[in-house]
């Protein structure tokens, strides 16, 4: 992607200098470039929905409007979740066993139709065996339908659930992350694509009404576990690669 990009940059400089355009015409069209590959396949369409915080405490989970910082346990925190405006970044961290959740919970429940999640994420030691992405709403598959989950060993491991490893070497790396939920009558698939790869697809089989959810959530067994998702985006209404 990075090198795609490059390329791109050195053509549009060419452009400029051949019709004498400034150098803010080709920084804003770079923009405009990167913007359109953040989603894979066609047809998909940009839409904001509303996001809630998840934070468990000691006591259980509870639900906030989404705020730039909020957390939970007092007067010692044992979860927080923030937002860098600057760099589009979420921060979600655990901190002590009092909590097992830091989440943002998307408004939209669907159960039709297509959605697209792309986001940049990144995790470092000594975070392990946490969820870090799902789509919720199974009916037969404890609730969640599918779940990215990052892991410790070779130097950090992104996997579906606890089996199929999507990647590893990640610690301290950022990825980008896209998966594609295809309902019943949009082609009843789920896929996920690493750095524009395809790495995981299984069928959907249910009639379920689904959302999605990402963040940090599992058992805190590691002393602290912080994971970060960058420039997060929603789309619906499109197909999936060929």
């Amino acid at each position: 992607m990075m090198k795609r990009n490059y390329l791109i940059y050195l053509l549009l400089l060419s452009l400029s200098l051949s019709t004498s355009c400034s150098k803010k015409n080709v920084i804003d069209t770079l923009v405009d470039v990167n913007e359109t590959t953040d989603f894979l396949g066609s047809g998909w369409a940009l839409y904001t929905p509303v996001k809630k915080i998840h934070l468990d405490d000691d006591v259980g989970l509870k639900t906030y409007a989404w705020t730039a910082y909020k957390s939970a346990c007092s007067p010692v925190i044992c979860a927080d979740y923030s937002y860098d405006n600057s760099t589009f970044t979420e921060t979600f961290q655990i901190l002590t066993t009092k909590s097992n959740r830091s989440e943002i919970r998307i408004e939209d429940n669907y159960s039709t139709g297509s959605r697209q999640f792309s986001g940049y994420l990144k995790f470092d030691a000594p975070l392990n065996d946490e969820s870090l992405m799902q789509i919720f709403g199974s009916t037969s598959e404890n609730a969640t339908q599918l779940m990215i989950r990052g892991f410790a060993e070779n130097g950090g491991t992104l996997k579906i659930s606890n089996s199929f490893v999507l990647a590893t070497g990640v610690y301290d790396k950022e990825v980008h992350v896209n998966v594609i939920h295809l309902q019943e009558d949009a082609g009843s698939k789920m896929i996920v694509y690493i750095d524009g790869e395809k790495k995981f697809e299984k069928p959907d089989a249910e009639s379920a009404t689904n959302y999605m959810k990402y963040g940090c959530y599992g058992t805190m067994k590691t002393g602290k576990a912080v994971v970060q998702w960058r420039d997060v985006k929603f789309y619906k209404n499109g197909t999936a690669p060929d």
